[in-house]
């Protein structure tokens, strides 16, 4: 993934990665977090992924981006 492309997702309104899909969050996302089962979720939150650096922000594999953003 790019940090353009990850910028757009932010813009876009969505909140976190699910195995590669983003999501966009309508209640607390602390809740959202919290129901997620704590064993390899693939869950990861957009807004921590900007203080990734790019090499590791190359490795996340997203789906359906093109026709997202």
């Amino acid at each position: 993934m790019k940090r353009s492309d990850l910028m757009n997702l932010i813009k876009a309104g969505y909140h976190v990665l699910r195995k590669g899909e983003p999501i966009k969050v309508v209640y607390d996302i602390w809740y959202y977090l919290d129901e997620q089962d704590e064993e390899d979720t693939g869950v990861l939150v957009l807004s921590d992924l900007l203080k990734w650096s790019d090499a590791e922000l190359e490795e996340v594999r997203t789906t359906r981006l093109e026709t997202i953003i």
